[in-house]
C-alpha cells in the first residue's frame, strides 16, 4: 500500500479493530496548543502509548519513550520524507538533509559535520559570551525585557550568522523572515500563500551569498558548501541553498524556544537560581534538564515504510507517524518525577534533540549556547522575575515558541 493510497478511514478501522483509542489531536489547529504547547502534548498519555488521530489527513500518535526512541532508530523501517505529518495541506518544502533517509542522508550529514563539530562550537564560545554579557547589561540598565524578542532570539542569531555568511547588521530582518514559516498554518494561512513567500525571501537572501561566495569564498558555511562533493560531484547550487535554508532555522529559533521556556521555570524557582550561583557545576545538568522538559521540536514525524504489526496494530505502508518527544520524556518508567527540573538527574537519555541518524547535528552548539547564557547571565542577573503574561500565547508549527516573555530584573515586591 502506497502512501497516496493509505487513507484515514481506512487507518481509523485498524485502530478501532485493535482497540486504540481514537481521538482528535490536533496540533495545527487545536486552540489548546497556542496556550499550553507542551502541557497539551504531556497531557496526551492518557490517550495510551499508542492512539490515532483523526485530525488533519489523519496520523498515529506515539507517546511512550521505548517507542519513540525505536522508531527513531530504525531509519530501515520507517522514512523521515515528510515532516508536516499533522498539517492539512502539507507545504511543498524539502529540507536537506532533514527529509533524507540513509545512504543519502548519511551522506549530506558527513558534509555538514565539521560546520557543527566541537572545535567549531568552542570557537564561537567567545562570541557567545561577549553576546550573552552584553544583552544582559542591558536589561540590567533597563530594568527588564521582553527575554524572547532581546535575548532568546538574539544570541544564537549573534553567535551564528556570520558562520552563515550573513550580516549581522541584518540579524532583525533576518530572524522576522525566518520565524515567519513558525507563525504560518492553516488556521492562519489556509492556502500556504504566506509560508511560500517566507520561504522565498529566506532563498533569495541565500541567492545572493551564495553567487558573492562563488567568486569570492570566504570562512563561512556557504562556502564550506560550495567546496563539497558527494559521489564525486560537486554540490548544486539547488543544495547548498536547501542546507543554508536549514542550517539557519536550526540554529536561530530551536534554541531560543528552549531558552525562554527554560527561563520561564527558572524566573518561577529562585531556589533553583540561587543553586545555580552557589554551585555553578549545576549547570551541564540544568542544560540537559532544559533540554529534556522543553525540546524545541516536541513532536516529530515519521511514515512507515513496509507493513507491520506494532503492538497488536496493523500498520501499512505510508502510515503516517508523529512521535511525542515531550511526552516520551515525560515516561515515568524512564524518569523518576519527571515534571521536576532536577540539574542532578544524572547523564541524559532523553530524546530532546531525538535519537538515531536524525538526532540534531547541532546539539553541540545549542548545549553550549544554553551552558553559556546560563552562567553569564546569572553572574548579572541573580534576581529576576515574570512580568504579566497576559497576551502569552505561542507558535506551533514542527517547533515550537513563545511569542514573548516579559522579564523583571529584581525581586518581586510583596
Amino acid at each position: 500500500m502506497s502512501q497516496d493510497t493509505v487513507t484515514s478511514a481506512d487507518a481509523e478501522a485498524r485502530a478501532r479493530a485493535a482497540g486504540v483509542t481514537v481521538a482528535d489531536f490536533d496540533p495545527e489547529c487545536d486552540p489548546a496548543f497556542k496556550e499550553d504547547p507542551l502541557g497539551t502534548i504531556l497531557a496526551a498519555q492518557q490517550y495510551g502509548d499508542i492512539f490515532y488521530s483523526t485530525a488533519a489527513r489523519g496520523f498515529w500518535v506515539v507517546t511512550r519513550y521505548d517507542l519513540c526512541r525505536e522508531i527513531s532508530q530504525d531509519a530501515a523501517g520507517y522514512s523521515n520524507r515528510e515532516t508536516f505529518t499533522f498539517y492539512r495541506n502539507p507545504p511543498p518544502v524539502f529540507q536537506m538533509p532533514a527529509n533524507l533517509d540513509p545512504p543519502d542522508h548519511t551522506k549530506i550529514r558527513r558534509l555538514i559535520a565539521p560546520l557543527l563539530s566541537p572545535a567549531v562550537v568552542r570557537r564561537l564560545e567567545p562570541r557567545a559570551r561577549a553576546s550573552v554579557a552584553a544583552i544582559a547589561g542591558t536589561v540590567a540598565a533597563a530594568g527588564g525585557c521582553d527575554f524572547m524578542a532581546d535575548v532568546a532570539l538574539r544570541i544564537p542569531a549573534e553567535v551564528f550568522l556570520e558562520h552563515m555568511g550573513l550580516p549581522l547588521a541584518r540579524a532583525d530582518e533576518i530572524i522576522a523572515t525566518r520565524l515567519l514559516p513558525g507563525k504560518l498554518n492553516a488556521s492562519n494561512d489556509p492556502d500556504g500563500t504566506l509560508l511560500a513567500a517566507a520561504v522565498a525571501d529566506v532563498r533569495t537572501m541565500f541567492e545572493e551569498v551564495v553567487a558573492e561566495r562563488r567568486r569570492r569564498p570566504a570562512d563561512d558555511i556557504p562556502s564550506h558548501l560550495l567546496s563539497q562533493t558527494v559521489d564525486g560531484e560537486p554540490l548544486r547550487d539547488e543544495q547548498v541553498l536547501q542546507l543554508c535554508h536549514t542550517l539557519l532555522g536550526t540554529s536561530l529559533g530551536t534554541t531560543a524556544s528552549t531558552m525562554a521556556f527554560l527561563f520561564q521555570r527558572l524566573a518561577e524557582r529562585p531556589e533553583l537560581r540561587r543553586r545555580i550561583t552557589e554551585t555553578p557545576e549545576i549547570v551541564d545538568g540544568l542544560v540537559d534538564e532544559a533540554v529534556r522538559c522543553f525540546p524545541a521540536i516536541p513532536m516529530v514525524a515519521r511514515t512507515v515504510r513496509n507493513d507491520r504489526d506494532v503492538r497488536g496494530i496493523s500498520w501499512k505502508e505510508g502510515d503516517r507517524l508523529l512521535l511525542l518527544l515531550s511526552a516520551a520524556n515525560a515516561d515515568s518508567d524512564v524518569f523518576a518525577e519527571p515534571a521536576h527540573v532536577d540539574p542532578q538527574r544524572g547523564p541524559a537519555r532523553h530524546l530532546g534533540f531525538g535519537a538515531g541518524p536524525h538526532r540534531c547535528a547541532g546539539a553541540l552548539l545549542a548545549q553550549m549556547e544554553l551552558r553559556v547564557l546560563i552562567e553569564e547571565w546569572h553572574r548579572r542577573i541573580p534576581e529576576y522575575h515574570l512580568g504579566d503574561l497576559s497576551d502569552l500565547t505561542h507558535e506551533v508549527s514542527v517547533a515550537v515558541r513563545m511569542t514573548s516573555l516579559p522579564l523583571v530584573v529584581g525581586a518581586p515586591s510583596a
